[in-house]
């Protein structure tokens, strides 16, 4: 049980192996970035070692001159040039740790080539540089920085005892620095994981929790445009409060089901929805392919609008083409129907002013007097016809045969004289 717990600390992985490759793939794209700098920053710093040299030790300069600057500087630069295209390689890791492996080996071959005293007094400086490079550019997990720093006291170790003697003094103390360098080294390697780990999830929470919210939104806002008009919709969306406008030229459509009252009593509640929600459902699929505007359903009643939001000049039309398919939607309705439904139309054209009321529970409405005679149209009119007014007869010309019903008394208005509207090819 110790090992496996130690063994987590050492290789921390998440439960989840697809959430671990993303971490991975997370990690590894910013360890190739920092890679990049790391080994720029290799190439700038064995470039100014090989300018130093030149003037504190002239004779090591000549003798390694060729080494910085043919190889290493150029394979460090190499390195920095190519390391950010294998940002999406899964092993990235482990070519840093041959990198590092790579560039200790080209400290050491420094050493060899440096004089006794340049090596005894900055050799294990040179490897606790290349340790600590280790440890802060190369962005390694824990694991992999143990394995890095394994291998660079390792080489260092095999090179003080069979390459490069030293006093046994000189090699407990360079051991004893590069020791103490490696454990800091390891445990803010080891911390740095944590915390990447960490961050990690609370970055997928918030993304996850981000791609909720989007969803949520898309959801209000269908559910917004589904209410209302899509270019309402979209201005309340947009941030406009007060929604008001003046249309002088639509056709407004009531329709009530004759006889709903009386089956309601005998249906159950849930056939009564269900045989409502099929009609009207029709009808709204009706209203879409016509390009009416539904404005709202009040129990049995149902109300739409032609000309709003976008002006049309064929409204009456349109409405009257509603009209006719709200009949025979009814009709094929009522031949599964023991007592038949019959549906008293009526249509009344002229100007209204559409707005948009409410605060929690939107509703886009009109209002003026043609909204009012186009109700009045329906409750005065006959079951089975379209009734409609003087100005909505002259707005559909010679598209629709007409009946005169003369002067009636219209509740609210007045004498006002109306018209039965019928198909060119009614009966």
């Amino acid at each position: 049980m110790a090992r496996v717990r130690l063994w987590n600390y050492i290789y921390p992985r998440f439960p989840e192996r697809g959430l671990e490759h993303r971490f991975i793939g997370d990690n590894n794209e910013k360890a190739a970035q920092q890679a990049r700098w790391g080994f720029m920053f290799g190439t700038f710093g064995y470039a100014v070692l090989g300018s130093l040299t030149y003037f504190l030790i002239p004779d090591f300069f000549y003798r390694s001159k060729f080494f910085v600057y043919g190889f290493i500087v150029p394979t460090h630069l190499f390195a920095a040039i190519v390391i950010p295209f294998l940002k999406k390689f899964f092993y990235l890791q482990w070519v840093l740790v041959f990198a590092n492996f790579f560039s200790n080996t080209c400290a050491l071959t420094l050493l060899y080539l440096a004089p006794d005293e340049f090596y005894l007094k900055y050799g294990y400086g040179l490897i606790i540089c290349v340790t600590i490079y280790t440890f802060s550019m190369l962005r390694l997990r824990t694991f992999f920085a143990i394995v890095a720093s394994m291998l660079v006291t390792g080489q260092y170790i095999v090179f003080m005892i069979f390459l490069r003697p030293m006093p046994v003094t000189d090699v407990v103390y360079s051991l004893a620095l590069l020791g103490f360098v490696g454990t800091v080294g390891l445990i803010s390697v080891f911390f740095f994981e944590q915390n990447s780990r960490t961050e990690f999830m609370q970055a997928r929470t918030i993304e996850e929790q981000s791609k909720q919210l989007g969803e949520e939104k898309q959801r209000s806002e269908a559910l917004l445009r589904n209410i209302l008009p899509e270019t309402v919709a979209n201005r309340l969306l947009s941030g406009e409060r007060t929604i008001a406008d003046y249309f002088d030229s639509v056709s407004v459509l009531f329709a009530d089901i004759e006889g709903f009252t009386s089956l309601s009593r005998r249906l159950k509640a849930q056939e009564l929805v269900q045989l409502l929600n099929r009609i009207f459902s029709n009808f709204d699929s009706l209203a879409g392919v016509l390009g009416l505007e539904k404005i709202k359903t009040i129990g049995d009643a149902y109300m739409v609008g032609a000309g709003l939001p976008q002006p049309a000049d064929d409204h009456a039309e349109k409405c009257f083409a509603m009209a006719q398919g709200m009949i025979r939607i009814l009709e094929e309705e009522n031949k599964t129907l023991a007592e038949p439904l019959r549906l008293r139309i009526g249509i009344a054209s002229g100007p209204v002013v559409a707005g948009v009321i409410g605060q929690n529970k939107f509703i886009y409405d009109l209002w003026g007097d043609t909204v009012n005679t186009a109700s009045r149209m329906e409750s005065s009119g006959v079951p089975g016809e379209i009734h409609i007014t003087a100005t909505t007869m002259a707005a559909l010309g010679n598209t629709a045969e007409f009946v005169d019903r003369g002067e009636i008394e219209i509740k609210g208005i007045g004498k006002m004289r109306t018209y039965l509207a019928r198909g060119l090819n009614a009966a």
